[in-house]
């Protein structure tokens, strides 16, 4: 192994006490309350952007996961570990959606066990292709959005940010190691500023689509990734790079500073990872986020079928809320945690 990608120092830096626990939690509940308010169109939550969110989790994720090949480079047993950790819950939430739905469809049972688009839909969010068919026969026909669950398009783009690492990692062990870094940002910088561009100027969705897809979002990934290979320099400036990295996240939207945005949040995101010491108390709860992400959108849309969140959308959040709460726990306790330690 490359000792200039893996030292003792930079193993000791990642491995204190930290907080990323708690910013799961707080990316996920946060992603709950924007799809909330889109779905039901109350708009309570107009602060909360999900889109931020979302990327939020891409920079952890480059950040952790990169750290765990470093820490075993074996690219059969770091793909093994990936699937475990993220395919049992997703398959029981697609599995179990399908289900639901037979309860909650217009058809009749035998109409929908017999639809060829309710195996269009197993089988193409089983592949994690969830934009081929999204919504399942006969559900959510009268709901502002019929998708069963917007928020899987993350998953597809997760799995192959994972197939990148051991490539990133080839290339930082043969090549020089901010060069690679940078190419790999801007590289994705200037896909993600292409298809932005055309969105704006022709208005098609299709465009705004294909932002959001893999080469974008790794512009996040690999955000968290440079701050993982000079952590310990991050951590000696932190208390200069936050403050900088807030304005920055702030001005984003000045043409000419929207290239820094990715690392601004990164940089963000590991301050707060490495600071604020009494946020400790959340990595004793266990890591249910995963859970709550996957489950909170389907939730939703069921208690918009049924007319509570017409009838009063404040009850209908607190029952979210509380639910996809439980319901995560139990996922992580008897479902994501067996599988990631145990084989």
């Amino acid at each position: 192994m490359d000792k200039t990608l893996l030292n003792a120092r930079l193993i000791q830096t990642v491995k204190e006490e930290n907080n990323f626990d708690f910013i799961r939690f707080f990316l996920a509940y946060s992603v709950m309350f924007n799809h909330f308010s889109t779905l039901t169109e109350t708009d309570p939550f107009w602060f909360v952007s999900g889109g931020f969110r979302v990327k939020g989790f891409f920079i952890i994720s480059g950040f952790l996961v990169m750290f765990s090949f470093l820490r075993t480079p074996d690219t059969r047993v770091f793909f093994l570990k990936r699937v475990r950790r993220i395919m049992p819950a997703y398959t029981l939430t697609i599995l179990l959606c399908a289900a639901m739905g037979l309860f909650l469809t217009t058809l009749s049972y035998t109409d929908y066990l017999t639809s060829s688009h309710l195996y269009a839909y197993l089988v193409s969010n089983l592949f994690t292709l969830n934009f081929l068919c999204p919504d399942l026969p006969g559900v959510f026909q009268d709901n502002a959005l019929t998708a069963v669950n917007g928020s899987l398009w993350t998953i597809k783009v997760e799995l192959m940010l994972y197939l990148c690492v051991p490539v990133i990692y080839w290339l930082l062990t043969r090549y020089n190691k901010l060069a690679c870094l940078s190419l790999i940002y801007l590289f994705s910088f200037a896909y993600l500023s292409f298809f932005d561009y055309l969105h704006d100027a022709t208005g098609n969705s299709f465009y705004e689509f294909l932002k959001r897809q893999f080469p974008g979002q790794m512009t996040y990934f690999i955000s968290g990734v440079i701050l993982l290979a000079y952590l310990p320099k991050f951590r000696r400036y932190m208390r200069y790079i936050f403050p900088v990295s807030v304005l920055l996240f702030f001005l984003r939207d000045i043409w000419f500073l929207r290239i820094f945005e990715p690392l601004a949040l990164a940089s963000i995101i590991i301050s707060v990872a490495y600071s604020c010491k009494w946020l400790h108390f959340f990595n004793r709860m266990g890591n249910f986020s995963y859970g709550i992400f996957l489950l909170h959108f389907p939730l939703i849309q069921v208690f918009i079928q049924l007319g509570l969140a017409a009838y009063n959308w404040l009850l209908t959040l607190a029952l979210t809320t509380v639910i996809c709460t439980y319901l995560g726990h139990l996922s992580w306790k008897y479902i994501e945690k067996p599988n990631l330690y145990h084989k």
